[in-house]
């Protein structure tokens, strides 16, 4: 089964790193979960900061396999 996140791109922090905020808007004084992830998984369009897109993660393995518009 796959889970679809919302997310919303804070910036790169470190070379190849994009840090990455999942479930923007909710918990952690509303300032969602913090998350890393590597540069090349997301589209060059994305990676400006404050960029919103969908991650899809296996709910299984935990991976992600995939990074979507956001609609």
């Amino acid at each position: 089964m796959l889970d679809k996140i919302p997310v919303q791109a804070l910036g790169c922090l470190r070379p190849g790193i994009i840090m990455i905020i999942a479930f923007p808007g909710v918990g952690m004084v509303d300032g969602g979960l913090p998350m890393e992830l590597p540069t090349k998984m997301i589209p060059a369009e994305l990676r400006m900061p404050n960029s919103e897109f969908i991650i899809v993660r296996n709910r299984q393995g935990g991976e992600l396999t995939q990074v979507l518009l956001k609609e």
